[in-house]
């Protein structure tokens, strides 16, 4: 019985290492299936599309199910909200991410999907949503993981 309560202790733990393990799976396996669809001639268009599609099947019901009762009532500025979202991630970052992987590799897109993380704290010390303290330990590891990050891409 003291077993299971340490097992389940150390796999709750565990869990976001666990899911970022398995979200880097998935875009290496994303990777090389929209290469290979390139490769045969499959517009990086309809590759989003049909991506999107499939996204929407698996997420949907769960979304029907799971929040019907909590989710807000859908309103005017909620629905432009939406509509800004839908175009600017699925229309405007797909395109331009399969447009450029089209014309380069998966290891260079690999390399700078990886590098996301740091360019978002830049941009986020630029625009003064992230303040840097090197007298605090988190700060100074944010710091000098994008560093890392940085040269490491080079």
């Amino acid at each position: 019985m003291a077993c299971r309560g340490r097992c389940y202790e150390a796999l709750n733990k565990a869990k976001p290492y666990l899911g970022m393990v398995s979200l880097q799976f998935g875009y290496a396996g994303m990777y090389i299936i929209a290469m290979v669809a390139f490769k045969r001639g499959l517009s990086h268009y309809i590759l989003s599309t049909y991506r999107h599609a499939v996204a929407t099947i698996v997420v949907a019901p769960f979304a029907i199910l799971l929040e019907k009762k909590i989710r807000p009532k859908m309103t005017l500025p909620i629905f432009l909200r939406i509509v800004l979202l839908g175009f600017l991630d699925p229309v405007l970052d797909q395109n331009l991410y399969y447009l450029g992987m089209k014309y380069t590799s998966a290891t260079f897109a690999s390399a700078i999907v990886n590098m996301l993380p740091a360019i978002t704290f830049i941009m986020a010390i630029i625009f003064r949503l992230e303040t840097v303290n090197f007298k605090k330990l988190q700060s100074a590891a944010k710091v000098v993981g994008t560093v890392i990050t940085l040269m490491g891409q080079r």
